[in-house]
């Protein structure tokens, strides 16, 4: 039975409850950042590989006096291990990442000079940082350029990641002109299409543009049954609300397809979730807002990884903001740094239809239902990384 007039936990939660089958491919390190790990990577060495120095300086022993010590030679970074155990009062000359000589347990730094007080603490021990056969990143962890080091560290050439979803992106509407094409009296230019292809780069997948659909139902049935043949997922941008050409939410309704529809958030708050021929099917607002509020929210934590598109976090508002009576609003801000913290204020009006707002402001409140946000008073958001 269709769910309606849900909170956005509720949508994430039965969203989460439809996975992909995600098929893996292994790529190299220099093309894995923003890709999600298909499974545990572990350690195939240990990090250090071998005990080390820190420093550039002296190796010794602890127990000699520093007036005894006696320099034997020199030890370089890619030398090999010294097995010969120091005897007494010998000490080595040691550069940063030089491997430690057997018998050694303390470094001297050498602007302290060869009499200088030893350290044990200079030494990197082996597998101090991570063992051999440790789990280094985790099934679902975000690539990054930090973790494609650290793989490279512990002997990884490559990683399993999921595969890229194929995204079907269906614009909907009389009123939609194609790019290119003169503006006539009455139409406007598909931009959802555009915005949409970009978020869903950025997400890892690869997007496919429909050329606007008519409102005809025919049309579209023939449009959505082509594209659930050939995509992962269909996102529809129109046609989910109450109008008379709402052919979107009316198809699936009738087909019982719907699993949801309306979320109680603003802007946004008409989109429907379903399967279309087997297809999970998407539809999301016409409004431009409304459509990319929606991505943000939905369809980011079941296709990808938060963290590509956004980072929670506090703000302090200069100005008051009016939320919403039974949802969760989304106030588009623009947030900068002060001396006591992230200042958050609106630069724009909050129409649904304001492509500009989404260019001069970097973030969404997250202002809960039935509450008003006064000047000087704290409200969480996602600041949106461009």
């Amino acid at each position: 039975m269709m769910e309606t007039l849900i909170s956005v936990e509720r949508a994430q939660e039965i969203l989460a409850s439809h996975p992909f089958k995600w098929a893996t491919e292994e790529i190299g390190l220099e093309h894995a950042p923003g890709r999600i790990l298909a499974r545990d990577i572990l350690a195939r060495c240990d990090d250090p590989p071998f005990d080390n120095s820190s420093i550039d300086g002296w190796a010794v022993q602890l127990s000699d006096l520093p007036e005894s010590r006696i320099e034997i030679g020199t030890i370089f970074a890619g030398d090999q291990p010294i097995t010969k155990p120091l005897n007494p009062t010998e000490i080595y000359r040691i550069m940063t990442g030089a491997p430690i000589p057997l018998g050694a347990d303390a470094l001297v730094m050498v602007e302290d000079g060869i009499h200088g007080l030893p350290r044990q603490d200079y030494i990197r021990r082996k597998g101090e940082n991570i063992s051999l056969g440790e789990v280094a990143l985790s099934t679902g962890d975000l690539v990054t350029s930090s973790s494609c080091a650290l793989a490279a560290t512990i002997g990884h050439k490559s990683l399993p990641v999921r595969s890229k979803l194929r995204i079907a992106i269906i614009p909907t509407g009389d009123e939609l002109t194609e790019l290119g094409k003169p503006l006539e009296p009455g139409r406007i230019y598909d931009s959802n299409s555009i915005a949409l292809s970009a978020l869903i780069r950025k997400a890892g997948a690869e997007p496919i543009i429909i050329k606007p659909v008519l409102d005809n139902e025919e049309s579209l049935h023939k449009t959505l049954d082509y594209c659930a043949e050939e995509v992962d997922l269909i996102l529809t941008s129109g046609g989910v609300s109450m109008g008379e050409k709402d052919f979107i939410r009316s198809s699936l309704i009738e087909r019982n397809a719907a699993i949801f529809w309306k979320v109680l958030m603003r802007p946004g708050g008409p989109p429907i979730f379903g399967h279309w021929n087997g297809t999970p099917i998407f539809g999301l607002p016409g409004n431009p807002v409304s459509s990319q509020t929606v991505f943000h929210l939905l369809i980011v934590p079941w296709i990808s990884h938060p963290d590509i598109f956004h980072r929670r976090v506090i703000v302090k508002m200069e100005e008051g903001l009016r939320g919403a009576s039974d949802r969760l609003c989304l106030r588009r801000i623009q947030i900068t740094s002060s001396e006591t913290g992230l200042v958050g204020r609106p630069l724009t009006h909050q129409g649904s239809g304001n492509v500009r707002s989404m260019v001069l402001n970097d973030a969404l409140t997250l202002i809960p239902p039935n509450t008003n946000i006064e000047p000087g008073e704290h409200v969480d958001a996602l600041w949106l990384i461009s």
